[in-house]
């Protein structure tokens, strides 16, 4: 029986509230699809028990044809049992420019016998039921690759889109085990079946608790394809601190990522029968430097800024909610970090975990921080 497979879009649902921008599907408004994200379908989404891709952005977000681009991941084994490590592998050929944009037209091309797609030089590709690690090492969060020259040109032109864009899309995998192409399923003739499984050291193919598979989409513009022959830029929001119980915390960028902050741990008290629970507030410090201008006009013609908001998970305790809205299209700041905060409490056991806050604009951007948590 084929175990069912994780596919990592986006969260959509609890964003679509906010802003009718948010669900949009012309490109400058559907650009936030670009990542990778967590999946629906769990009893509370901001607990990560499994393996999970929380979040993917590019640096830069809109890249220029003939230019290097990085993407980054944050993929989290929140498994309480691990019997193999989670790995996260990439494959190395990236999509560009599929069949109306969608990611599924990319599928084929992982079953095709085609080395060079999974980063082979010579020889024959992959078969089902190999083991891909020859073809996909373990490469870590971050990949790098080259945006092609010809990627906004030979891009089929989409009716009423003012700028030629190209479309690049990056592939990766977290599983707790080794990836194989699966075998061609004759019964199944849905579009956007993934042919690639996780599989174990004793060969049973493992389930959406331990592996999930993830796309991210990258758009790229033609260096004068703004406003008066500008180019068409978009940065991943800055976190300046992390508002915390006791004042400002620290936040410190990984090297060689524009993305992935840290914190110093964070340490507190478990709730206990004789102590009432504490309702801990944490929340991003994003400047308003990050609300950038983008192409889009309001119906008075006036520039339209991004939307910005933040999503939050833990490996344990409980937080009141999933996201927060931090500046709205054209109102700005929804307020201060004691408007915007949401609330961690603490488990009842003691433990170290994480609290994972992931701040998005509505063009593709995406930054996170990682913090330490310890419960005594």
């Amino acid at each position: 029986m084929t175990s069912p497979t994780r596919l990592r879009t986006c969260e959509r649902s609890r964003r679509s509230t906010w802003s009718t921008a948010l669900t949009r599907a012309a490109l400058w408004a559907g650009a936030w699809m670009a990542s990778s994200c967590a999946p629906s379908g769990f009893a509370d989404e901001t607990l990560v028990a499994t393996v999970r891709i929380l979040a993917s952005s590019s640096d830069p977000v809109y890249a220029q044809p003939d230019s290097t681009v990085q993407v980054q991941v944050l993929a989290i084994d929140g498994r309480s049992s691990k019997p193999q490590p989670m790995s996260l592998y990439w494959v190395p050929l990236p999509c560009e420019d599929p069949a109306d944009d969608a990611y599924f037209s990319c599928l084929d091309q992982f079953g095709s016998g085609d080395a060079g797609v999974f980063g082979g030089t010579d020889g024959a590709g992959p078969s089902p039921g190999m083991d891909l690690t020859r073809f996909l090492p373990d490469a870590g969060p971050s990949y790098e690759f080259h945006m092609p020259a010809n990627v906004v040109t030979q891009h089929t032109p989409v009716p009423g889109e003012a700028s030629p864009y190209g479309l690049a899309i990056v592939f990766n995998a977290a599983c707790a085990g080794h990836l194989e192409l699966l075998p061609p399923d004759p019964s199944n003739d849905n579009p956007q079946r993934v042919p690639i499984g996780c599989f174990d050291a004793n060969e049973n193919q493992l389930g959406p608790e331990d592996w999930v598979f993830g796309f991210t989409r990258i758009y790229a513009f033609a260096p004068d394809a703004g406003a008066n022959g500008t180019p068409i830029t978009n940065a991943n929001p800055v976190v300046s601190s992390i508002d915390a119980p006791g004042g400002p915390v620290a936040v410190t960028l990984a090297p060689n990522t524009t993305q992935s902050y840290t914190t110093q741990p964070f340490t507190t008290a478990r709730c206990t029968a004789g102590r009432p629970c504490a309702q801990l507030a944490f929340g991003p410090v994003v400047p308003e430097s990050s609300w950038e201008v983008t192409q889009q006009s309001d119906a008075n013609g006036n520039p339209q800024h991004e939307e910005i908001w933040a999503d939050f998970y833990s490996s344990l305790g409980q937080l009141s909610g999933g996201a927060t809205l931090l500046y709205d299209a054209t109102k700005g700041s929804i307020g201060t970090p004691s408007v915007t905060d949401l609330q961690f409490t603490p488990p009842t056991s003691p433990g170290t975990g994480s609290i994972w806050i992931v701040v998005h604009d509505n063009r593709g951007g995406a930054s996170w921080v990682t913090i330490p948590v310890v419960v005594q």
